[in-house]
């Protein structure tokens, strides 16, 4: 999963999951013993909350003997490099940042901040592993991290273990944090304009986040809470995306988001944002959206497009998945990294191509 360190020991063939999440650790199957703190992201306005769990790091990497650390996530990232600074330890740790902040336009200054920043995190890293050539594009022509450090290793997820499910009208979703990255205030304003664009269609938001309540009390407002439905956090989002037939993102910034690689697993067309991470998303199974320019005439063309050739986009999107996204071919570009990155530093580590 994203926002989490990972830790690898002599003892194991893969790594223990240390708990160091982002949003939450609802759903995981962490062991208590290497929880450090949940909803960790948090941390970052309590300085010595955040200590405690650099501190806590640290005790368990003793203890454990750990010899290599693998960090998804900014925070997680944050977290490993003031750990490094206050101990001074060389153990290898290898980024993934799933995304830079510095990819949305804050503002001169705060872009030149953000950008600072990043740098600055990247020197503490071994590798860097980006999950979109995108990404990778992205970091090098902003300087963020050295050409030699970097590597791109594609975000990747299982097969469906559920079928689709027979429903009616035209249902489009999102899966995702209701946060400012997610941008669910386009979500809402396209989905009340298409509404009357699209009989039968109904929008829904699968997530929750800072901005949950601010959405649902929108749309109860604008009357349309029976169309765009806002529900929450779900411990089995697979049950909504079985049941629906587009999937809508809006965000902001990504890097290589999960739950649309997950839509092509459930062969799903697709409806994105054009954004760093999810163009390479779109091969004939949907459309970009110019967030900057939209042409809502040409918008609801492509919206009908769709749904008049949705068999063959959802074909399309199924053979995207399997040629780019799965999971085995996630697992063994990691393990090549950890292999030939890492053998002479962590030489009895045992690495298994399963």
């Amino acid at each position: 999963p994203e926002d989490a360190i990972l830790l690898f020991w002599s003892k194991f063939q893969y790594g223990q999951l240390l708990g160091a999440y982002v949003s939450s650790a609802r759903g995981s199957k962490v062991k208590s013993d290497y929880m450090i703190d949940d909803r960790l992201s948090m941390l970052t306005k309590s300085p010595v909350k955040f200590i405690a769990s650099v501190r806590k790091v640290r005790k368990l990497i003793k203890k454990e003997k750990i010899e290599l650390v693998h960090v998804h996530s900014t925070i997680a990232g944050i977290l490993m490099v003031i750990y490094k600074m206050m101990y001074h330890d060389g153990i290898p740790v290898v980024f993934t940042p799933h995304a830079y902040f510095s990819e949305v336009d804050r503002g001169r200054l705060k872009n030149i901040l953000l950008i600072s920043i990043e740098r600055f995190m990247n020197r503490f890293f071994e590798k860097v592993i980006h999950v979109s050539r995108e990404e990778e594009s992205y970091a090098l022509d902003n300087d963020l991290v050295a050409s030699s450090k970097s590597v791109v290793v594609s975000n990747g997820v299982s097969k469906p273990t559920i079928k689709k499910k027979e429903h009616s009208g035209i249902v489009f979703i999102n899966v995702a944090r209701c946060s400012f990255q997610k941008n669910p205030q386009l979500f809402i304003k396209i989905a009340t304009k298409l509404i009357s664009c699209v009989p039968n269609s109904k929008f829904i938001w699968v997530g929750d986040g800072p901005l949950l309540d601010e959405c649902r009390k929108r749309v109860t407002q604008s009357g349309v809470n029976k169309k765009i439905e806002f529900v929450g956090y779900s411990d089995n989002p697979y049950e909504y995306l079985a049941q629906s037939d587009v999937f809508f993102s809006t965000a902001r910034y990504e890097g290589l988001p999960f739950s649309v690689l997950e839509a092509l697993s459930f062969s799903m067309p697709v409806m994105l944002t054009n954004i760093i991470g999810h163009k390479e998303l779109v091969e004939g199974n949907g459309f970009l959206i110019d967030k900057n320019d939209m042409n809502w005439g040409g918008f609801v063309k492509n919206v009908q497009n769709i749904i008049s050739n949705s068999q063959s986009m959802a074909e399309a999107s199924h053979k995207l998945y399997i040629r780019k996204f799965s999971v085995e071919k996630m697992v063994s570009g990691i393990e090549s990294l950890y292999e030939s990155e890492f053998y002479n530093q962590v030489s009895h580590l045992e690495f298994r191509t399963k």
